[in-house]
């Protein structure tokens, strides 16, 4: 069988280059998403400043969720500094070293007060001076630091800022600067600095400049000679009670020491877990609608064989082994690339600020071998599916059915479609009614592959219905008209396999731009209308030290002063009967006078209880995790402390500000920084201040303080959508590889739906239409076929971007960009057109009896 299904692929190239190609385009894309799956469970950054240790022991940076993914905390998970003494007491251990690390500023010494910011290539952290023996750094001019007015610096920092041993440097933690004396410099160890610049101070000071000496970042240890590394890794996680921490070893202490590193791979499981499912899905289905086009387009063969006594099994045996030998093929070949494409994903993700540049991907075959796995098997799928009606025909009947086209879907398939169209409107519109939050959110966006499914199994109706509404139209071309609507209608099926790629890349064109720019549009107008104060301070720093507001509250006429704290949450709670820990993003503010300088929109409760252990939360999060006002929430902070906080608020602009609000002082008191993002100022008479009083105060305030920025309200709104802008982009990346994807499978399909007629054209030809006459009859059936596609993904985009509008806005009418959607239309149409002119004209070159002989 494998020898007689070799032999009709090598004879009839054209219709199995399509399969291949969507076999080749799909592998490719499953590959990508398992190398980014593996690349968030293996890959790394291997550690600088903590190189030389044995073992670094820091907090769980993870949150345990059974039977489901361990979320991130945002912050870093702290030590107690008590948990040194356990340590130390663990047999291999021969040194502990405390280390306490704060991220800082350095300021050119230019004469005045607020100094000028240095430019550096990394984040600058600060650390007491017996940390230095993890990296190991060695002191390469000068001394160590002697008291809490002398820093030591990396020789790379010090090239940077221009500064030797002797000069005075101005570093500062957040807005609060302090000047020191560069009492030596350091080399980078062996692994170099390529992350982070160091500067060193006294133990003591290190620990005050972290506002925690209680806790500690982590904590080394230094081994005994001859001590195996994870031996005394798993001592010291069994030595350690009262608090969960991790004992960490080799390569992966780039973990403990760049939080950022973890949260990518984090990053890239959930991403890569929830878009390969939905990649899987369309791949399956592409390379469905191609092979079924394949098979239809051979009908007349197997009819042939069918009448010759070949028995269904026989069919099938065939077809499979033709499938079989095409996926296998065009999976292997397209494996390769995917690794590639794979590489291009993390450079776009790099380049939006999601992950690291410097994060590399681990390339393991395992992701290759599944791709090719799925895609055959896929295929294998779809290949018994297009055979089974042709192939259990009977032989009498094989001929004439391989002629003309059966008219009437059966029962079946109509009831299936209209169960998956029902079953997509209820997920798209019905369930962000009842169910609303993240989960109808998701269940939206996913509902488009149902419908197109559905409308994929009556996609002949509809390109019959779209022919009989144009056929006065097609009609005003005597000839050729009759003839595209004579095709049109008999021919619905084949026809309807060009549509159905068409009118899904259609859709989902349209879905992503309508879901993106409602949440884009509704987020800035909420930033835009919530900030109803006069000013809004910040800084260009790492942050603004929580002192600040009482200066800034000390400026002449200003009335009232809220600080606001940034940071992320999570919360668990019970989704389809599993408990989950989704992560939200949260901003701490005090109560007091609120209302003056923040208009949140609440809708139940008071944000004036906001004191203590409670939480008030957008639409969305409250939805999203069942809760009202007066419940108890369940949330870890972004240090991973555990808090049961009751609710006393809603508000409806989370999408502007931040779906979680918490009490100002528990926010700050679980960030790395302890700082503020911003302080939001009003003036006595809330008009700014007579005479500007206000403005001329804070500008003198930030000529002597480093770092601050005095804006505007609707500067600071914009530069607030910094983080939304983050992950639409990385969602549109994602997207717009599937996109990329579905249009070369409309192209493919295309080609292939035109180029499998050269047999038609031919007979045409012979009984005397020309090839003009010929041509307009393919520009006119293209017509038919572009048509009903942006009709049917239009009806199919629409639902879906009406729930994602219900889930996030609250409305039920999405953004809608006339000019882009337009584009999309208008891109979509050109490139139907000139798939399948163009190989009609390439089709019409020949004479009309080779076309005709030539397929025999």
């Amino acid at each position: 069988m494998f020898d007689i299904a070799w032999s009709t692929i090598k004879n009839r190239k054209g219709g199995f280059v399509a399969a291949f190609i969507a076999v080749i385009c799909g592998s490719a894309v499953i590959t990508a998403c398992g190398v980014l799956f593996v690349s968030g469970l293996l890959s790394g950054v291997a550690p600088e400043r903590y190189a030389g240790a044995t073992v670094m022991v820091g907090g769980r940076q993870t949150k345990d969720v059974k039977e489901n993914f361990d979320p991130y905390y945002a912050e870093r998970v702290t030590v107690p500094a008590s948990v040194a003494e356990q340590i130390s007491r663990v047999d291999g251990v021969e040194k502990v070293v405390r280390d306490h690390s704060v991220e800082m500023t350095l300021q050119k010494d230019d004469g005045s007060a607020r100094g000028e910011p240095v430019p550096l290539e990394h984040p600058l952290y600060g650390h007491g001076w017996s940390s230095a023996a993890l990296g190991p750094f060695e002191l390469a001019e000068g001394s160590e630091p002697g008291g809490a007015g002398e820093t030591v610096l990396d020789a790379g920092l010090a090239r940077a800022a221009g500064v030797k041993v002797g000069d005075t440097v101005r570093l500062s933690v957040g807005t609060t600067p302090q000047d020191y004396k560069v009492a030596g410099l350091v080399d980078a160890p062996a692994n170099g600095l390529d992350r982070q610049s160091a500067a060193f101070f006294t133990d003591a000071r290190a620990a005050g400049l972290s506002q925690r000496p209680d806790r500690l970042t982590a904590i080394g240890v230094l081994g005994e000679d001859g001590t195996d590394a994870g031996e005394l890794a798993g001592r010291i996680e069994a030595a350690v009670t009262g608090t969960d921490v991790v004992a960490y070893t080799g390569d992966a202490i780039g973990d403990l020491e760049f939080l950022d590193v973890g949260q990518s791979r984090g990053f890239l499981v959930m991403l890569s877990a929830s878009f390969g499912g939905t990649a899987l899905g369309v791949v399956v289905f592409v390379v469905s609608s191609t092979l079924g086009l394949a098979i239809h387009q051979r009908r007349r063969e197997l009819a042939m064989l069918r009448a010759v006594a070949a028995t269904p099994r026989q069919v099938h045996k065939l077809i499979g082994s033709e499938v079989l030998l095409v996926a296998a093929t065009g999976a292997v070949l397209g494996a390769a690339p995917g690794f590639l494409v794979a590489g291009l994903l993390r450079d776009a993700f790099a380049d939006v600020g999601v992950l690291p540049a410097d994060f590399e991907l681990s390339f393991n075959p395992l992701p290759a071998v599944a791709a090719v796995l799925l895609s055959v098997l896929g295929a294998l799928l779809a290949g018994f599916i297009a055979a089974r009606r042709i192939a259990r025909i009977k032989p009498v009947e094989a001929l004439s059915e391989s002629q003309v086209e059966k008219g009437e879907l059966g029962r079946t398939r109509k009831a299936v479609a209209l169960a998956l169209l029902g079953l997509g409107l209820v997920t798209s519109i019905v369930l962000p009614l009842l169910i609303p939050g993240q989960l109808a959110i998701a269940g939206a966006g996913g509902s488009l592959l149902l419908l197109m499914v559905g409308s994929a199994l009556i996609s002949p109706v509809l390109v019959q219905t779209t022919t009989r509404l144009l056929t006065p139209l097609l009609m005003r071309s005597k000839v050729s008209g009759y003839l595209a609507a004579a095709n049109s209608t008999t021919n619905a099926r084949r026809l309807s396999s060009a549509v159905v790629p068409l009118a899904l890349g259609t859709a989902m064109a349209l879905m992503q731009l309508s879901m993106l720019n409602t949440v884009e549009v509704t987020a800035k107008e909420q930033a835009a209308t919530g900030v109803v104060s006069d000013y809004v301070v910040t800084s260009g720093t790492t942050g603004l030290s929580t002192d600040l507001a009482q200066k800034v509250r000390a400026v002449d006429g200003v009335g009232t002063v809220t600080p606001v704290a940034r940071s992320q949450v999570l919360i668990t709670y019970v989704e389809i009967d599993k408990p989950v820990s989704n992560p939200f993003s949260a901003q701490g503010l005090e109560p007091r006078d609120l209302d003056r300088t923040l208009d949140l929109d609440v809708r139940e409760g008071s944000l004036d209880e906001l004191r203590g252990d409670t939480v008030a939360l957008s639409r969305i999060a409250a939805d999203t995790a069942r809760l009202d006002v007066g419940d108890t929430a369940d949330v870890d902070l972004g240090d991973g402390t555990h808090k049961e906080l009751k609710v006393v608020a809603l508000y409806g602009k989370g999408l502007g500000f931040g779906d979680v609000t918490l009490p100002h002082g528990m926010l700050t008191g679980h960030t790395a920084n302890q700082q503020d993002t911003a302080l939001l100022v009003t003036g006595e008479d809330g008009g700014g201040g007579a005479g500007g009083k206000v403005e001329s105060g804070l500008a003198d305030l930030a000529d002597g303080t480093p770092g601050l920025v005095v804006q505007s309200p609707e500067e600071f709104g914009a530069v607030e959508q910094g983080e939304f802008t983050q992950q639409s982009s990385t969602s549109l990346i994602a997207n717009a590889l599937l996109i990329l994807y579905v249009l070369i499978a409309v192209v493919n399909t295309l080609v292939m739906a035109t180029t499998g007629r050269s047999r038609e054209f031919g007979m045409l030809r012979l009984i005397g239409t020309s090839k003009q006459q010929t041509r307009r009859m393919m520009f006119l059936e293209s017509w038919v076929v572009i048509l009903t596609a942006v009709v049917v993904g239009i009806a199919i985009a629409i639902p879906p971007a009406v729930g994602a509008a219900l889930g996030t806005t609250g409305q039920p009418i999405p953004y809608v960009e006339p000019l882009a959607w337009g584009g999309i239309v208008v891109f979509v149409a050109l490139l139907g057109w000139l798939s399948i002119s163009l190989p009609t004209r390439s089709a019409l070159r020949g004479r009309p009896i080779d076309a005709v002989y030539a397929t025999e």
